[in-house]
């Protein structure tokens, strides 16, 4: 009876030390698996970066392999619409977004693990002439750029890294609008898209930058030209540029497919495609 007594002391005495253990896994869970093989995207751009979509229509990630930085928990936290956060100039989706389909479809084809830093802003304009009501601007001036460098910086501190793996870029309808009201030019887009590409490349180092070209202007041809020009702009820097690329160059083709929701922006359908390419042509990039 005394021995048994002695070994039912020692089995819960195990128990304690098991259940303790765990709930310290537990506690760090995200941030151990994240640590072990990971992809680390940066997400920049306007509104159809942070997507104007349908979290219900959105890809949900069914495991817990995909992941973002949370800027305001300085932590990271599994990924799910909407992405982002309302901090640091940046805003949440709303309500759905690309970025799922992304994290998704490169974890399926490879998987690794894909950490993903979401630096968009609606209405924000590449140059500095394109500003719209302080919405901001990715310019030296402007304040957007910086806040991207900051909140991907935070991330990789979170993550004890130093370098992330790619720059997703979706911007250019401010632009294109700009340059239809003559306040810029093609040509001042294409050097401001030259300046920025530099400062990503000063501060992370040659990472495969990936342009989802800007989309079409509905209802109105006129102001759809200035969108023509930003497309050229982006495909000529991507043929000039070392390892600048277009990642996706459907959007020209999303009026015909009904995947708009207004006159500028992607629904959901059009975003979970563009998402999922994207995650294919790096994975081309990476062969």
């Amino acid at each position: 009876m005394r021995k048994h007594t002695k070994f039912s002391c020692f089995t819960g005495f195990l128990l304690v030390l098991i259940c303790t253990s765990c709930y310290n896994n537990n506690e760090d869970s995200v941030l151990q698996k994240v640590k072990k093989e990971e992809k680390i995207f940066l997400i920049a751009g306007q509104s159809n970066a942070s997507g104007v979509g349908d979290k219900e229509t959105s890809i949900f990630v069914p495991h817990k392999e995909v992941y973002e930085y949370d800027s305001v928990k300085d932590t990271i936290v599994f990924l799910q619409d909407p992405v982002g956060q309302d901090d640091l100039h940046f805003q949440q989706a709303q309500t759905g977004s690309l970025i799922p389909a992304l994290g998704y479809a490169y974890n399926q084809v490879t998987e690794k693990r894909v950490m993903v830093v979401q630096a968009a802003k609606g209405g924000s304009s590449l140059t500095e002439e394109a500003e719209i009501e302080n919405w901001g601007n990715w310019s030296e001036h402007g304040e957007l750029f910086n806040s991207s460098v900051y909140k991907t910086e935070k991330a990789l501190s979170v993550l004890k890294k130093s370098e992330i793996d790619a720059i997703f870029w979706c911007q250019g309808e401010n632009d294109g609008e700009a340059i239809y009201l003559n306040l810029v030019t093609k040509q001042d887009y294409k050097n401001a898209l030259i300046n920025l590409v530099q400062r990503y490349h000063n501060r992370f180092g040659p990472v495969p930058f990936i342009i989802i070209e800007t989309g079409r202007f509905q209802g109105d041809t006129i102001k759809d030209e200035g969108y023509t020009k930003v497309r050229e702009a982006q495909r000529e820097i991507a043929a000039e540029m070392e390892n600048v690329h277009i990642g996706y160059n459907e959007t020209e083709l999303f009026i015909e497919r009904h995947w708009l929701k207004d006159v500028v922006h992607y629904n959901q359908e059009a975003l979970n495609d563009i998402g999922e390419k994207l995650a294919y042509f790096y994975v081309s990039l990476e062969e």
